[in-house]
């Protein structure tokens, strides 16, 4: 299914939580508590009904309306302070999200609505996106992706609902809005003229200028106020219209619902008094109050009874989210506030800043361009810094004619940035060295980059941000982009802004970076993170920035018949599901399709949000399965291709760059705490593989040319071989050295059988453990995916362990060591802190302790690919290889190569996977050819 994102309008809810109707509710301290006991009953239903699989909130800083006033200074002018027990409420709700780790997204200069506006514009690609708010200014942005979510009454506001209740659509939204005005914020609107009225006026005219165009045709009162209106109708408009361009971006993988760390609201819960709240805490033990005995919580994975639970010391463990950095160097470097930033804009000039850096051995650089995506932006500058509280700026292009001949700067540049004694610094640093090359001026020798950095000795960071990272470790506001280029329709390019104006932006870019640089780098090379950063992830910065250089060539033909077919295959699912219904419904529509399942047709109620009766995806499944009617499975379908249509088949052609029509993913390497690489703009992680028609979508992505083939190379069942590595267990090693089935042989030997006597029920529970194994899988959880008995899963679990006893081994060891250092760590030496391994509550314990092994596991299997892609690009380049990278997908290396050696650079690639990390077992590589990646796989 279609992931979610659900953004919540903080203010907005916080308000409606004060004013809601519930009765005056206090903390044993007398603390009022009704705003923050509302609020987040409100949060937890949401995550247990909606199941959000990614949730921000969004909130209004005090400047927040500045560009707003600016356009007309009575703008919110009458608005009454809050309530005098409301603010401490608000900060007592924010602090408490900041503690669980939920994203709180706000920026200088914006309101909460416009940087909704923008994630939603930014995010609908990809996701389904929900709004939690009733705000009406909203309603304009609502689409097939984007849709209104009221808490209060668990109510979804889409397109159609929004004609059901407001009789307008939301492309109409923003003229009845801009007729009615906005009392509350002071946007003047016409006088007499409400909802009921701007929407039959609106779906007469069309707008509110064709409202005033036609004043005549008005009754004589509305006459009269239309007219009055008409000169600051532009005025409302523009009060009225979102912001698309908020620079702020979400960080995806922190806004990930799995990340909510919902024991840390315990405490705070506790001390309010809101013990109801407490126990619908997911994960909550009742074993963590006083009252409550050892049978509240059953066994996890690990433990077969409460004598193989791992004991809780009475120590701490040291911090583990401490950061591996020394605080008196940062705050040494922090001084001076600020630089002294020159701009380098004659020929003059810039030879003697060659001269200046003619035996530096480090620099740290920054581009500034026209655009975010670094294949089809143009270079503006560059600015450099080489000692603290000092930086250059060099323009290369500007509106002004105050720029030095991109020619003279390649000359000049060159040979510092191509010398391999010099290491070359940035932030970021990928996307700088695209943007370097494309313009001429390639990059080579050393490389250090301070986001990464960061990320390798903090990972417990949420965001890693230039700007956010001088914050907090120097204390030092960077100046923001918006106070360069503007915002709106009125934004500017950078090579339109005033060049004496960029110098100390651009300056601040490369001195602080370079402060990061003198911060992290000592602390890297004195830490056993050194061999990992500079060996490692560090040479992945340039294979990675290869691959983006790299691209792949996207099908768009074969990508439009798809979508011509799915439309096609759609329209007939509709027609079918009425057929089957017995009457013509909105597939779309929840609440009509509700009265169909269960009042018509009188399907069982599987599921209840707090208003309504559930129609996801889970509920529809269970239906089909426990009964012969075609109605759910014909749901199914039609959900899944308006997902693939308009997830990939309709976006993966929006994201071809304009320099070669190839797309050209942007790859992260600090996206995910266990090492894996995560990809946007298009995020290719996500392509679906597990249906027949998502594995459709593969045969879009093509080599360049019709001569070449593309070469998918993939880790076989990788995350196992490194449990056998690290387990030493000898069957299962046995097992990888002679290249079995390893879920037939487990399945034989567990049930002591011969392997040729395995049935596929058998085979499929040995899988479930195998994989529970890593992922942390509960007897629960066994018996509800295969269908066994909880009594029987746990039964399998003990007799795997009993089979398999070096595993358990391995499992309390891991445990234990993660107990006594508060972290783990991959095979190649990344940290992971485990904050909760030692924690008294139970339920928390036992998610750290999984949450231990499987970090070992998957951040192993990154590790492993990581050196190979660094091992294959050497090869690529020491032998001058016909052969390009192009994608990383999981455990899957995407190639490109002439078909006429696609055989012979199929076994290079697959031998350097296979060999990139000695380990105890084979490291097996499943590598095939084809004209598609789809024919490829």
């Amino acid at each position: 299914m279609r992931k979610s994102l659900y953004l919540i309008d903080g203010h907005a809810q916080i308000y409606r939580a004060y004013y809601a109707p519930f009765r005056a509710l206090t903390a044993p301290s007398g603390e009022p508590t009704r705003a923050t006991h509302v609020f987040f009953q409100m949060l937890l239903n949401l995550v247990r009904d909606r199941k959000p699989d990614y949730l921000a909130m969004v909130l209004d800083t005090s400047d927040s309306t500045v560009f707003r006033r600016d356009i007309y200074p009575d703008y919110k002018a009458h608005r009454e302070p809050p309530p005098e027990d409301f603010s401490p409420q608000e900060q007592r709700i924010i602090s408490t999200l900041e503690r669980i780790n939920l994203p709180i997204l706000r920026l200088t200069g914006f309101e909460a609505d416009d940087i909704l506006a923008t994630l939603a514009r930014r995010h609908e690609a990809e996701f389904d996106v929900f709004l939690v708010s009733r705000d009406k200014d909203l309603e304009q942005l609502i689409g097939p992706n984007v849709s209104l979510y009221d808490p209060m009454k668990d109510e979804v506001v889409t397109a159609e609902r929004l004609v059901e209740i407001k009789g307008w659509t939301p492309e109409q939204a923003f003229e009845a809005q801009t007729l009615i005005g906005d009392t509350v914020d002071n946007i003047p609107g016409v006088k007499g003229i409400g909802p009921k009225t701007a929407a039959k006026l609106i779906q007469k005219y069309g707008s509110a200028s064709g409202v005033i165009e036609h004043a005549d045709d008005l009754t004589p009162k509305q006459r009269e106020n239309v007219l009055a209106f008409a000169p600051m109708i532009e005025t409302t408009r523009q009060l009225l219209a979102l912001r698309y361009d908020v620079p702020l971006e979400l960080d995806l993988p922190a806004a990930a619902v799995g990340r909510i760390e919902w024991h840390a609201a315990a405490p705070v819960f506790e001390e309010l008094g809101m013990r109801r709240l407490l126990t619908q805490l997911p994960g909550y033990d009742a074993s963590k109050s006083a009252a409550a005995t050892k049978a509240d919580v059953p066994a996890d994975l690990f433990s077969g009874s409460e004598a193989d639970a791992s004991p809780v010391e009475e120590s701490a463990a040291p911090d583990p989210a401490a950061p591996l950095m020394d605080r008196s160097r940062a705050e040494r470097l922090a001084q001076p506030a600020g630089g002294e930033y020159r701009l380098i804009e004659t020929p003059e000039q810039l030879e003697a800043l060659v001269a200046e850096l003619k035996d530096v051995r480090a620099v740290a650089i920054d581009t500034e361009t026209s655009g975010a995506r670094p294949m089809d932006a143009e270079l503006v500058g560059v600015s450099i810094s080489w000692q603290v509280g000092q930086g250059v700026y060099i323009p290369v292009r500007n509106v002004f004619d105050r720029a030095i001949a991109l020619e003279r700067v390649v000359t000049a540049l060159s040979p510092i940035l191509a010398d391999e004694r010099v290491t070359k610094v940035g932030h970021h640093l990928k996307y700088d060295l695209i943007v370097l090359e494309n313009a001429g001026m390639p990059v080579r020798g050393p490389l250090f980059d301070t986001m990464i950095a960061a990320f390798v000795l903090d990972p417990m960071r949420a965001n890693f941000g230039l700007s956010r990272l001088t914050r907090d470790w120097f204390g030092y506001e960077m100046i923001d982009i918006t106070e360069l280029i503007g915002k709106g329709r009125d934004q500017l390019r950078m090579d339109q802004v005033p060049v004496d104006r960029v110098v100390k932006y651009a300056g601040e870019d490369a001195d602080y970076t370079w402060r990061l640089y003198e911060l992290c780098g000592p602390d890297i090379d004195k830490s056993d993170l050194k061999k990992l950063f500079h060996e490692v992830e560090m040479p992945l910065v340039s294979v990675l920035k290869q691959m983006e250089r790299n691209g792949i060539t996207i099908d768009v033909d074969f990508l439009a018949e798809m979508n011509a077919d799915m439309t096609r295959r759609m329209n007939a699912l509709i027609d079918e599901a009425h057929a089957a219904a017995g009457a013509t419904f909105n597939l779309d529509s929840p609440k009509q399709l509700g009265e169909i399942l269960f009042d018509k047709l009188g399907f069982q109620v599987k599921r209840r949000t707090r208003t309504a009766r559930s129609t996801d995806a889970d509920t529809l499944e269970t239906l089909a399965r426990e009964t012969d009617h075609p109605l759910p499975k014909l749901l199914l379908d039609y959900r899944e291709l308006q997902k693939l249509r308009s997830t990939y088949v309709e976006a993966l052609p929006t994201y071809r760059a304009q320099r070669d029509q190839r797309v050209h993913t942007s790859y992260h390497q600090t996206g995910a705490i266990t090492g894996r690489l995560s990809s946007s703009d298009p995020n290719l992680q996500n392509i679906p593989i597990r249906t027949e028609l998502g594995r459709q979508i593969r045969r879009a992505f093509i080599p360049r040319d019709p001569s070449e083939r593309l070469i998918v190379a993939d880790y076989s069942q990788v995350e196992l071989r490194m449990l056998a590595h690290y387990s030493g267990d000898p069957e299962l090693k046995r097992a990888f050295q002679e290249d079995r089935d390893i879920h037939t042989f487990v399945a034989a030997q567990v049930n002591g059988i011969p392997i040729d006597q395995v049935t596929g029920d058998m085979r499929g529970r040995a899988k479930a453990v195998n994989f529970g194994i890593i992922y942390g899988q509960t007897a629960f959880g066994l018996a509800q995916g295969t269908g066994m008995s909880r009594g029987e899963a746990q039964q399998f679990i003990d007799e795997y362990f009993r089979t398999y006893p070096r595993i358990r081994g391995y499992i309390r060891q891991c445990i234990a060591d993660a107990r006594q250092t508060g972290l783990v760590r991959t095979i190649l030496g990344r940290r992971r802190p485990i904050p909760d391994i030692d924690s008294r509550n139970r339920t928390a314990r036992a998610a750290a302790e999984r949450l231990a092994v499987n970090t070992v596991m998957q951040g192993s299997a990154a590790d492993l690919i990581k050196v190979a892609m660094i091992r294959l690009d050497e090869r690529i380049r020491r032998d001058n290889l016909p052969l390009r990278m192009l994608l990383q997908v999981h455990d899957e290396l995407v190639c490109e190569a002439p078909a006429d050696r696609a055989e012979e650079l199929a076994q290079i690639v697959s031998e350097t996977m296979r060999t990139a990390i000695k380990l105890d077992v084979p490291a097996r590589v499943d590598c095939a050819i084809g004209r598609n990646w789809l024919e490829a796989k």
